[in-house]
């Protein structure tokens, strides 16, 4: 079943964001089972928003590219992740802002 997942990674910072989506290289290769991605910040945490094809897609994501990734270049944060069930995903065209 579809989902949105919104993690949360507290005090990750543009910067050591922008490191981690060149290390797991999801722009060059995108995930398995993902649909789409929105990054914001409010404060100090990084916020996200993704539309994925199921829970396991995201949790495979986590575990064999996005953790690997994290503790690599030692960025030692939990993703705090709320899921949803979607209801629609609507993706006309890919944007990269950054």
């Amino acid at each position: 079943m579809p989902i949105i997942a919104h993690p949360i990674l507290q005090g990750v910072s543009p910067e050591q964001y922008d490191q981690v989506r060149t290390e797991v290289g999801w722009l060059e290769r995108p995930s398995d089972g993902g649909y789409s991605h929105v990054t914001w910040w409010e404060g100090t945490d990084c916020h996200n928003i993704d539309a994925w094809q199921s829970e396991a897609a995201f949790s495979a994501f986590t575990e064999n590219r996005l953790g690997p990734a994290m503790v690599k270049l030692e960025i030692m944060v939990e993703p705090e992740v709320t899921f949803h069930p979607a209801h629609e995903v609507y993706t006309p065209r890919s944007v990269r802002l950054t």
